[in-house]
């Protein structure tokens, strides 16, 4: 067994499951945890921001709040209400009807 290990009692009649046993990390493996804000920070982009980050950039330079609105919601309808695999999983009812398109 490895070392930390509980090996069971040898007048044991029960058998062990992982839900039951118990499991002890050795200290020494404690300390190699990653430390995970340092990751998150090593994987920020870097460069100018207009490169990496080029929607919201152009965001940046809406005029207004109401439009940054109107256009996310566009945008949220073409990419996601208008995609079949996505709004096939709604569950439509009284609270949200489905109104074919009528041909013509």
């Amino acid at each position: 067994m490895a070392e930390g290990e509980r090996q069971p009692s040898p007048d044991s009649s029960e058998e062990t499951t992982p839900a039951t046993q118990n499991f002890i990390i050795p200290k020494k493996e404690i300390h190699t945890v990653p430390d995970m804000g340092k990751w998150k920070r090593s994987q920020m982009k870097t460069g100018p921001f207009a490169e990496h980050s080029n929607q919201l950039w152009n965001i940046s330079a809406v005029p207004s709040w109401a439009k940054v609105n109107q256009g996310l919601i566009r945008m949220y309808k073409a990419e996601c209400l208008e995609k079949f695999p996505v709004i096939q999983h709604f569950k439509f009812g009284s609270l949200l009807p489905i109104h074919p398109v009528k041909s013509g």
